[in-house]
């Protein structure tokens, strides 16, 4: 997201007010107030382009979208989601978390092989602290995550994306330091918290134009991703949508 000119003028508002009058404790409370906003509102909004470019869609003249899918591979979930992309000739690019990689690297190749892609989704999905994260923590949590991939497939992927969308301070640094680009979406069902599939469906539906980029989850206590993910391709189809791997010159 840009900073936009009322975002700023908010801002130097309420820096005014707070600094008037200027007392010392009060100046000092206004600049620690300040420095802690523009720290937290970019890492707490999800998918939040002050610290660094974030990819939100993709430039296209037809009706393509990017199916992407987190936090696999896993046993239950990523082979039916494979068949069902199959079926509906669609491709998608799974978001892996590098622990799981090590565990399942049959599944990560089987997706290779049938023509998807791959990114980084961190080695061990840190969701509750990862807005935190130091750097040396960032930083490991994208090479291990790399490592765990190329150990499983040969190659490292180009894309790379935090956990719940958060990128801190250090993401971008230690991202570029890999060589890969940090990615968001722009059509979400909300699918990480319970949901039927038919209100994830029509969440994403709502949002869903040419070059947006879809996210979709696996794994977890959830029951209905495979499903989920078989009525949201019928869904797409019938709106003469198809599921593309994006160039990345394309991602805006």
């Amino acid at each position: 997201m840009a900073l936009s000119t009322r975002h700023l003028i908010l801002a130097a508002r309420a820096a005014a007010l707070a600094l008037w009058p200027l007392t010392p404790w009060r100046a000092r409370w206004s600049v620690e107030m300040t420095h802690n906003f523009f720290w937290l509102y970019p890492t707490l909004r999800q998918n939040c382009a002050w610290q660094g470019p974030v990819a939100t869609r993709f430039e296209t003249e037809k009706r393509e979208v990017w199916l992407t899918i987190d936090d696999g591979p896993d046993p239950r979930d990523t082979p039916g989601m494979l068949d069902a992309l199959a079926r509906y000739e669609a491709k998608a690019t799974f978001f892996v978390i590098g622990r799981q990689v090590d565990s399942q690297r049959a599944l990560v190749r089987r997706i290779l092989r049938e023509g998807h892609s791959l990114g980084n989704h961190t080695y061990s999905h840190s969701s509750g602290w990862w807005w935190a994260a130091p750097k040396p923590v960032v930083r490991h949590e994208i090479a291990w995550g790399n490592k765990a991939i190329e150990t499983a497939t040969g190659s490292k992927p180009k894309w790379f994306r935090s956990p719940v969308g958060m990128n801190n301070m250090s993401v971008h640094p230690a991202a570029a330091a890999e060589s890969q680009r940090v990615i968001g979406w722009s059509a979400s069902g909300k699918d990480g918290c319970p949901a039927a599939p038919t209100v994830v469906i029509q969440r994403i539906m709502a949002s869903v134009r040419p070059g947006a980029i879809i996210l979709l989850h696996e794994g977890g206590a959830s029951r209905y991703r495979v499903s989920t993910l078989e009525r949201l391709l019928e869904r797409l189809k019938n709106a003469g949508y198809t599921c593309v791997l994006p160039e990345p010159e394309s991602l805006r």
